[in-house]
């Protein structure tokens, strides 16, 4: 059975699962280099069809997301509109929020009548049957199907998605069974993305420099107002916006929020707003089940690796694990494991590893290098020379092997440097025009992973895919600093051969050369750029960042002799750090 899921929203995306297992996975994105593009992804579904050997003849079913009313409830819009008129508001403000609310209802009037039905007749006309199921439901399914587990709950949670911004299910041998969900005004993703955009950020793009500043205050002055924004009601078992509040909007434009915003230094707002969304979240998964349980996430929201933690270190909380394409692009593999699973064609098989998309080939690496005017040469032991330029203290990129499907690079588009140096998150950064407050995540030998970090086992899974963040140990702040936020933690990819080959035998020679299991990955793109997909890609990117070294397949790339970055690495390498090494 050849089922082809489609995804049509931001980073929008197709897979192929044959037989239950997913077999390819690629986002338009990387294809037309537009980051977060949305629609119908042909490309995207021409390329995992070529990776699984197969013809568009030959899919016995499209799944896909979308089905929903063709208009909203209006009951949600009155109820909040009465709340507003009832709350005690400078009549500018009330005027704003009714305004925002009228807004938000002929969008999604325009999404659910207009847009997407346009999409689903894109879809159908492929010629192939199709089956549509509930936004949210393909979110669950990707978590629970991903997951591998026969039980456990499923919490979804993102901006808005044709029937919810939260839902609540539990798991029991693949039947979903749904049991609450939260309204467009009730969005834990909207809320944190009108912080964003207040603090001068861009919505459903920067959320990880909010969450990157808050590690930087310990005791926000204002919290009470940004936690008054949300809540959770146990008795329903769904979030609670309170736009009556007359700060948090769910479209982004606020004057009121923004004016409040500008009383505050940016880490404290993004610290109140970090600590309120855990605060919510961790309430709701604080009443589930009667004793231990497992938890799968999956939506946008739980990009957040931190709130991740906390998840996972509520009592109840047996094992976390995240869809590791967690955002719309994952809804292509959660509609089609609904679809597997509908049609009894083989169990669902967990996902080992996200390396589904294409390897550059010789036949494009070679006329891409062969333009570039760079130096090269084929380096049959590549991933063992890769380990001995990071030894010496150079930067290098790598683009090799099946592209990642999802937003993290894994090793296979990523760009990868020794742990060690501090200062990597700023000149690094400033190489690839970024600026960031996270500091780059750590790539980890699994077999030495609880020598890193804390209460590991409860998330391993999770680790796999860069998706949590952990606390860290004393021998981890000593030898791989760089990986380490100012709070302690860090968001590790955690590296085994079984999922991992190449990557893991590029530590496993790095440890032996320096007896080091850390080094730092980071993706492989300049800013606002999605990660690198061909050669030609690869190329530019490296020319651009002027990073001294590139392994492009099994070719390895030089660039400038030795970057300034380069040089100030050797320098600060003391002779006997240089004898360790």
């Amino acid at each position: 059975m050849n089922i082809l899921g489609v995804a049509f929203l931001s980073d929008a995306s197709a897979v192929v699962i044959r037989d239950g297992k997913l077999v390819a996975g690629v986002s338009e994105e990387r294809l037309n280099r537009t980051k977060l593009w949305y629609g119908v992804p042909q490309g995207a579904i021409k390329a995992v069809l070529d990776i699984a050997g197969l013809e568009l003849k030959d899919i016995d079913l499209i799944a896909t997301h979308g089905e929903a009313p063709s208009v909203p409830d209006p009951k949600p819009f009155e109820e909040k509109e009465s709340q507003i008129l009832a709350a005690d508001l400078p009549e500018d403000v009330r005027e704003a929020q009714l305004a925002h609310i009228q807004s938000r209802l002929e969008h999604e009037r325009m999404v659910l009548g207009e847009r997407t039905p346009a999409y689903l007749a894109e879809i159908h006309s492929l010629g192939r049957p199709v089956k549509v199921y509930p936004h949210h439901k393909a979110h669950a399914a990707g978590a629970y199907f991903g997951s591998g587990w026969d039980e456990c709950f499923v919490l979804t949670a993102d901006g808005w998605g044709e029937d919810a911004s939260a839902t609540l299910w539990e798991v029991d041998n693949g039947d979903l069974k749904f049991i609450s969900r939260s309204h467009t005004f009730d969005s834990l993703g909207y809320f944190y993305g009108s912080v964003t955009k207040a603090l001068g950020f861009t919505p459903h793009r920067h959320e990880g420099k909010v969450l990157g500043l808050a590690a930087y205050c310990q005791d926000p002055r204002s919290y009470p107002e940004i936690r008054a924004m949300i809540d959770y009601d146990p008795q329903k078992q769904s979030f609670i916006g309170r736009m009556e509040n007359g700060i948090y909007a769910p479209r982004f434009e606020n004057q009121h929020l923004k004016e409040f915003v500008a009383d505050f230094p940016r880490e404290d707002i993004s610290a109140s707003t970090q600590r309120a969304l855990e605060e919510v979240v961790c309430e709701l998964v604080s009443g589930l089940g009667r004793g231990k349980f497992r938890l799968a996430l999956a939506g946008g929201v739980f990009a957040n690796v931190k709130l991740n933690q906390r998840i996972r270190e509520v009592p109840s909380v047996s094992e976390v694990f995240v869809f590791p394409n967690m955002g719309d692009g994952g809804l292509s593999a959660g509609a089609a494991w609904l679809a597997n699973s509908g049609m009894n064609s083989g169990s669902p098989a967990a996902i080992n590893g996200v390396l589904l998309g294409h390897a550059p080939y010789d036949s494009e690496i070679d006329p891409a290098l062969s333009r570039s005017g760079l130096r090269f040469s084929r380096c049959p032991e590549i991933e063992v020379r890769i380990a001995e330029l990071l030894a010496e203290g150079n930067v290098v990129a790598r683009c090799s092997g099946p592209m990642e499907y999802g937003p993290r690079a894994l090793g296979n588009r990523s760009i990868l440097f020794h742990a060690g140096d501090k200062t990597v998150n700023d000149w690094l950064n400033k190489q690839l025009q970024r600026s960031e407050f996270m500091p780059f995540a750590p790539a980890t030998l699994a077999e030495h992973a609880h020598l890193y970090f804390e209460d590991i086992e409860k998330s391993r899974n999770a680790a796999n895919y860069m998706t949590i963040t952990f606390d860290c140990t004393e021998r981890m702040l000593k030898e791989a600093p760089a990986a380490v936020h100012v709070d302690g933690t860090a968001r590790p990819q955690i590296v085994s051969r079984e999922r991992y080959p190449e990557f893991h035998k590029i530590l496993s020679a790095y440890h032996e050369l320096t007896g080091l299991s850390n080094i730092i990955n980071t993706s492989f793109n300049m800013h606002e750029e999605p990660i690198v997909c061909t050669a030609s890609d690869a190329v530019r990117a490296f020319q651009d960042s002027k990073l001294p070294y590139m392994a492009l397949g099994n070719y390895l790339v030089e660039g400038v002799e030795t970057s300034s970055s380069s040089m100030e690495q050797q320098e600060l390498l003391s002779e006997k750090e240089k004898e360790r090494w």
